[in-house]
């Protein structure tokens, strides 16, 4: 396995990643809103995982002063690891405090980013959770 750095230079390998993610693509929903060349420049780290072929995506973007994950594991490639991977990666880039959002009903989701030290703060019925900089992985 490796990580590959996304940038404006090799965007196009993300924009590839996000055709192929089937079903995945119901419940990580940050690129039907916006394309990769658009998010990217506000990113602060965009990976890809490659495993052969890319299976996975994670990044940290910062809004309105706080800063946000973001992970997708193609459908065909859940439930290998990929996804911790991802997210240890993420949360070893940034030394602050990090949030994300998750549907309440993906119990595993839910799971592995408790495992990796994210509480949840509020849930209304999309579950919010925050990792603090002071939390071992």
């Amino acid at each position: 396995m490796n990580f590959l750095k996304i940038d404006k230079n090799n965007v196009d390998k993300l924009e590839s990643f996000v055709k192929t993610i089937g079903s995945s693509a119901d419940t990580f929903r940050y690129y039907a809103k916006r394309t990769p060349s658009e998010a990217i420049a506000n990113h602060l780290v965009t990976f890809l995982l490659f495993d052969g072929d890319s299976v996975g995506y994670g990044h940290l973007d910062e809004e309105d002063g706080v800063v946000w994950l973001g992970i997708c594991v193609k459908e065909s490639c859940v439930g290998r690891g990929y996804g911790k991977s991802i997210m240890e990666e993420l949360i070893n880039s940034y030394d602050g405090n990090i949030c994300l959002t998750v549907d309440g009903d993906n119990n595993a989701a839910i799971g592995l980013y408790k495992k990796l030290g994210f509480v949840v703060t509020k849930e209304n019925p999309v579950v919010y959770m925050e990792r603090s900089n002071d939390t071992n992985i």
